[in-house]
This record gives C-alpha cells, structure tokens and sequence, in this order.
C-alpha cells in the first residue's frame, strides 16, 4: 500500500491523541515522542521556523525564494523521515545539486578565511548562523537515525550541504551590505 504525505490535511489541531507521550507516523506507526525519529523531526521543524526568523529579515527576493524552497525542502524531509524511507523518492539529488549550484554561486566572490569567523553580523546573517548550528544538530540526529544506512543517505547529504549553505550565505550578505566579519581572537 503506497501512503501518499502529499494529500494529508490537518482538520484539527487539538486531538489529544498525544496526551499520553506517544505520536503517530505518517503511516499510522505509534511511537513514544521521545523517539529517535521525533527527535530528528522535531529540530527539522526548529530549522524551518528559524529559517522564517531570517524571512522577516531578509530583503533579497532571489535569497528569499531559495529560504522558502529549503522551508519546502525540509517539509518533505520531513514526510521522508515520517514514513521511514529508504530510498531517494522524495529527498533526490536535485534538491542537494541546487544547493551546490547556490554555494558556488555565493562563494566565488568571497574571500578565502584565514581564520575562523564567529557568528555576528545583522538580524538576517546572525540568524543564518544559528540555522546553521541547528541544521548541524538535525543532521547529527540523522546520522543517528540513519546510522546503518549512511551512505549515500539522502537526508544526512542533504542537511550537510545545508549547514553549509548558511554558513557561505552569511558571510555573501555580510560581504555584499559591508559588515565586517568578526574574526576569532587567540
């Protein structure tokens, strides 16, 4: 039986189906909200609410339709972890290719580091910071969940470019407003 994520509706938000420490997957599976997967779901999520944080602040359309489709992204990573998938049907080489298209695209005006940069700037480049941070922390909650399939694993590949992503696209606004990085100190 195929489960289809994509026609799932939310009529109602308070079920209390939850009330007793346990969720259900998108194929009707019950788990304990402390599970592995709800962990991993839950600062997926984290990462699409900060992201519409660095939204309010951006005023790039290019940048932010690119936040809205990672926000999209996520949403399907999302189903995939839901559902349990082990394969590429919804998490694909696409979604990671663009983000490679977008960090080139971003990096080759940039600087080389000579040292490490810590996370400053405006609302909008201090917020994709902290995207970054949780994006990193979703990935290692994947890397857990998908521990015995980690290679070539769609989500661990793609939330690592992602990480990524944030860290080029920061010092690109930071570059392009003319914020100065803010250099670690020995």
């Amino acid at each position: 039986m195929a489960v289809r994520y994509d026609v799932m509706r939310i009529t109602k938000v308070t079920t209390r189906n939850g009330d007793s420490g346990k969720t259900s997957l998108a194929k009707g599976e019950s788990v304990l909200k402390s599970d592995n997967i709800i962990h991993c779901l839950g600062e997926v999520d984290e990462l699409s609410s900060i992201i519409g944080v660095c939204l309010c602040h951006c005023q790039n359309s290019g940048i932010s339709d690119f936040l809205k489709k990672i926000q999209n992204n996520l949403f399907d990573i999302g189903g995939h972890i839901s559902m349990n998938l082990d394969d590429n049907s919804i998490v694909n080489e696409k979604m990671i290719s663009d983000l490679d298209v977008q960090i080139n695209h971003l990096n080759k005006d940039l600087k080389p580091l000579k040292e490490f940069i810590l996370p400053s700037g405006d609302h909008f480049s201090a917020n994709l910071h902290v995207a970054r941070a949780v994006t990193r922390r979703a990935e290692r909650s994947a890397v857990a969940l998908y521990k015995d399939s980690l290679p070539k694993n769609p989500v661990v590949m793609y939330l690592n470019r992602l990480s990524d992503y944030f860290f080029v696209l920061s010092r690109y606004y930071n570059m392009k407003n003319d914020i100065s990085e803010t250099t670690w100190q020995r």
